[in-house]
């Protein structure tokens, strides 16, 4: 028994440590001596018990829990009439932790690639597993080929700098293994001369292996075999993120960029953004970040931003994102706005910029995975109604038409009077003289408006319905003598999300209310079958964030066509308004204008006949999403197509294994093939004897267990093996034909139980 487990713990160290050189970082001591606790679980059944069966139930019960620890998913979530699922989160993760290898340098951080730390682990379990059951069950022969694939399949991903130490220590252990495993106590001196054959052999391989004419290259460079459709290059979107208005062009192929789980699963439809362009220059917005030194820190917490509300650190009010990066080319980690905190998944120092911004000193990695909390606040519109229109003085920059030209709030006395002396003051300023026609415009849209919040709802349902705009990715071409967004407004009416978010931005600073244009990805489409948001190129966009005291950043997006942000999150449009029970007595709240009128008569027709037929589904959100199970698809696909090719390998090693032997003319080898054959045959049903046997004994074993004469084949076989030369030849066919007959006699008398096992039997190889 303690040659076994010395075996054991042999092979455990071997594959432990080749699994881990895939990996940098601090060894996971905890989760390595559980998961390798797990995997000897088996071998212990077998060893103390002796049970096969007790080993298969302790292996399926470690497999369980072995993949819920690789995996963080809870093994209690795969009980009875659980309202968690189990093993479609580990048979995903599983398969993405699969596709990240491709996508991923080696040796990788395992703290930002869980998923291949989890398939890590997974893999030592199951080969430490299998091998362990196999050595206490004395099969060495088995244990070494499993240690052969678990040791040289990391190694071969990942050879490192010292190949030929790792192929040697390899084939010591491999050495060890089948002396430790031997039956009986073998003599010092049996055990001497191994090890000094052990030894040259060691030396002859490493020699070998460093001569010209023995060190070639691989026969099959598997690794770069392709399981699956790798995805396209990194796309870049900044164009949307930097402001320019010559137009766009979405390339006709999607590109998915994201994948975001929300709160486990909800189909909550949130805007996902990467920055905020927070200065306008007159002619366009563009980025204005005052990020901080980078942060060595893995969590990025902005609760003490002064500009969220006292509200946002209950973190009951906090909606998480689980976040997987897809073909993106940028540097910013993307999450729903106003976030709180941030586990970056990386250890690369991040820069912490205003308003939740996380910026990376490098491009985002396919398969990179990110969490973040934001605080979407509970608005109700009678709420933001009354808001003020006061701001304190940090808002002062979000309230600058163009830098050093700031307006007065929305609520400061004499406001009308003051924004006329700043257009007087600034007459020989092109930039700010030329948004004088473009405040009048925004003055005669919002009306008697009695807040900032009707304000930014009549100026989106302007844009978005009542204004007769248009939504145009090659607008007509604006003229030098008018920055864009002002012949946008005043003319061309005309345009993509960058001119309605921009323009709307502009009007509310003029307005007096302090707006941005936030840049990102619309909600994209919700995949049921994996309960994630599936986010594309195509959803690249760009909308509004207006700031209400109480409430900090809420979003409006005015481009028509486009986005549709859901009640339970977009602070406009008369989805919003039905959502949150829009009354008759809000329509005081808001004030009157033509667009307000409008939106509130269109807004009370629709609650007297109902939510039907309007497109608001029941959780408030734009109806919408599709169902996938492409994923759950693909990993069963490859599964099944992994098994339908180790099956058809077996039988093609055992079939060619079969037809060696009878490759040649000499008779008195084909007689010895044939008597092999048959003895393969036997032990594939697991019947054994010595290898001293001779042909008649084998004879009288197959006439007892299959009750078949084997009198001719015998015969047959002995002439052609001892017989006169003249007669051996004659002999050696006549052997042939017996044989074909014997094996179809015993296969007949065997139940179909057994010939699928005797298939499948890896005996017949080592006979």
């Amino acid at each position: 028994m303690a040659r076994r487990i010395a075996a054991v713990a042999l092979v455990a160290a071997l594959i432990t440590g080749a699994w881990l050189r895939l990996e940098t970082g601090r060894a996971p001591l905890g989760e390595l001596v559980a998961i390798l606790a797990l995997a000897l679980l088996p071998a212990a059944g077998i060893l103390l018990r002796g049970s096969r069966l007790l080993a298969g139930v302790a292996g399926a019960g470690a497999l369980l829990v072995a993949a819920g620890l690789a995996f963080d998913v809870p093994v209690t979530d795969a009980r009875p009439r659980s309202d968690r699922d189990f093993f479609g989160p580990v048979v995903d993760r599983f398969h993405q932790g699969f596709l990240d290898y491709y996508d991923t340098t080696l040796p990788f951080d395992r703290d930002e690639f869980g998923l291949m730390h989890g398939l890590v682990l997974l893999a030592v379990f199951g080969f430490v597993a299998v091998a362990a059951a196999l050595l206490v069950a004395r099969r060495p022969v088995g244990a070494a080929a499993v240690l052969l694939v678990g040791a040289g399949w990391p190694t071969t991903l990942h050879s490192g700098g010292r190949p030929l130490v790792l192929g040697a220590l390899g084939l010591a252990v491999l050495l060890a293994l089948l002396v430790l495993a031997r039956e009986g106590r073998p003599a010092t001196r049996r055990v001497g001369a191994a090890t000094a054959a052990g030894v040259v052999l060691l030396a002859v391989a490493v020699g070998a292996s460093t001569s010209e004419a023995v060190a070639k290259r691989a026969f099959v460079g598997w690794q770069a075999w392709d399981l699956y459709d790798a995805p396209q290059d990194p796309v870049g979107v900044r164009y949307v993120w930097n402001s320019q208005y010559q137009g766009i062009s979405f390339p006709e192929k999607e590109t998915e960029v994201l994948r975001v789980k929300v709160d486990g699963g909800k189909e909550r439809r949130l805007y996902w953004r990467a920055t905020i362009l927070s200065e306008y220059t007159g002619v366009g917005w563009r980025e204005a970040l005052h990020p901080e030194a980078p942060l060595p820190a893995r969590e990025v917490n902005f609760t003490d931003d002064p500009l969220l509300p006292a509200e946002a650190l209950d973190e009951g009010g906090w909606v998480e994102q689980e976040v997987v990066v897809g073909a993106l080319s940028d540097n910013h980690l993307i999450a729903s706005a106003q976030p709180v905190k941030v586990v970056t998944g990386t250890s690369a120092p991040v820069r912490r910029a205003e308003s939740g911004v996380v910026v990376l000193p490098e491009l985002l990695r396919i398969g990179q995975r990110y969490t973040a909390w934001s605080y979407v606040p509970d608005v109700k519109l009678a709420d933001l109604a009354k808001t003020s229109g006061f701001y304190p003085t940090s808002l002062n920059r979000y309230l600058e038409l163009v830098p050093g030209v700031r307006l007065p709030p929305w609520s400061a006395r004499g406001r009308d009077q003051r924004v006329d002396e700043i257009f007087a003051e600034s007459s020989t300023n092109f930039l700010v003289i030329s948004h004088e026609a473009v405040y009048r415009q925004a003055r005669d849209v919002v009306g008697e408006a009695k807040s900032p919040y009707a304000a930014a709802l009549a100026l989106e349902a302007w844009f978005r319905s009542k204004g007769g705009f248009t939504y145009d990715e090659q607008p007509p071409r604006g003229s030098a003598a008018e920055p864009p967004l002002v012949a946008f407004v005043l003319r061309t009416r005309a345009g993509y999300c960058q001119f309605y978010a921009g323009a709307m931005a502009v009007m509310l600073r003029l307005l007096g209310v302090p707006a941005r244009v936030a840049a990102g990805f619309t909600s994209g489409r919700f995949d049921q079958g994996k309960k994630e948001w599936v986010v594309t190129d195509h959803n690249a966009h760009t909308w509004v964030e207006v700031y209400f005291p109480g409430y900090g950043w809420l979003p409006f997006d005015p481009t028509p066509g486009r986005g549709q942000l859901g009640a339970a999150y977009s602070s406009g449009s008369t989805t919003f308004a039905l959502g949150q029970g829009f009354a008759a007595p809000d329509v005081a709240l808001l004030g009157r204008s033509a667009v307000l009128d409008a939106i509130t008569a269109e807004a009370l027709r629709l609650r007297r006949g109902g939510l039907e037929g309007t497109g608001v589904n029941s959780s408030g959100g734009a109806g919408g999403g599709f169902a996938s199970g492409r994923g759950r698809a693909s990993i069963l696909s490859l599964v099944l197509l992994a098994l339908a090719g180790a099956i058809a390998a077996l039988f093609g090693v055992k079939r060619a294994r079969r037809e060696l032997r009878f490759a040649t003319r000499d008779p008195r080898v084909l007689a010895a093939g044939c008597r092999r054959d048959v003895a393969g045959f036997l032990a594939d049903q697991g019947l054994s004897f010595p290898r001293s046997t001779t042909l008649a004994e084998l004879g009288r074993v197959v006439e007892r267990e299959f009750v078949v004469d084997a009198a001719p084949f015998v015969r047959a076989v002995s002439l052609a093996r001892f017989g006169r030369p003249a007669d051996a030849e004659e002999a050696a066919r006549r052997a042939r034909r017996e044989l074909r007959v014997l094996r179809r006699q015993m296969r007949r008398e065997l139940p179909a139980a057994s010939r699928v096992r005797g298939a499948f039997s890896l005996r017949s190889l080592v006979v």
